[in-house]
């Protein structure tokens, strides 16, 4: 039987994924590589304290690792895992998409117009 401090540690990380800001973060690094902040929230335009926030969570949970070149921070995705992780559930939403947004649980959930509209980029 799995442990509730186990459970919970997994739930956290469903959780880190599941906000959109923090997986666009991490789609952002994972197809472009390292960047620094002020780039992340070029490329996504969306506000820098928004952005660090959302950082500092991922880099709390240990999905992003940050290094300091010269006055500038430089974040990046933590190990190769996330990685795998990523491109694993790429592959699920392309192959299950009808069916996941079909379940009644999870699927009706939708995307501010605002998200819409960046994700289509």
């Amino acid at each position: 039987m799995i442990s509730d401090e186990l459970l919970a540690a997994q739930v956290g990380l469903f959780s880190a994924l599941a906000d959109p800001t923090r997986l666009q973060i991490l789609k952002v690094l994972h197809q472009k590589g390292p960047m620094s902040v002020t780039r992340i929230y070029e490329i996504l335009e969306k506000a820098q304290n928004l952005i660090s926030h959302h950082l500092t969570c991922l880099r709390t949970c240990g999905l992003v690792t940050v290094e300091k070149e010269g006055r500038m921070a430089v974040y990046s995705i933590a190990n190769p895992e996330i990685d795998r992780i990523l491109d694993w559930t790429e592959k699920q939403v392309l192959s299950q998409a009808e069916r996941i947004l079909s379940c009644k649980i999870v699927g009706g959930k939708k995307l501010k117009p605002k998200d819409k509209k960046k994700e289509n980029r």
